[in-house]
């Protein structure tokens, strides 16, 4: 008899999206950089971003969050990633 292995099901929901200029590469890796970190830095710049980040992860595990998509002159969007309780 085989057991039931159910994976959660993932909710995707891109909550942003901007049609400004976009970010640069440098300021994408950083911040693409510093989401993907499990390390409490010293947080300044976008604090609402990491910390939002930083609790899906701990509420849900290591493979929920945040994700930015951008590209310099056209926008950038905002993609949070969370199980589906049903």
């Amino acid at each position: 008899m085989a057991g039931n292995h159910s994976h959660p099901r993932i909710r995707s929901a891109n909550i942003g999206h901007d049609n400004g200029m976009g970010i640069d590469k440098d300021t994408l890796r950083m911040l693409r950089t510093r989401l993907a970190s499990e390390a409490d830095e010293d947080v300044t710049a976008h604090i609402g971003l990491y910390n939002t980040n930083k609790r899906i992860k701990l509420a849900y595990g290591p493979g929920y969050g945040m994700t930015i998509r951008s590209k310099y002159g056209f926008g950038t969007s905002v993609q949070m990633t969370v199980p589906i309780n049903e």
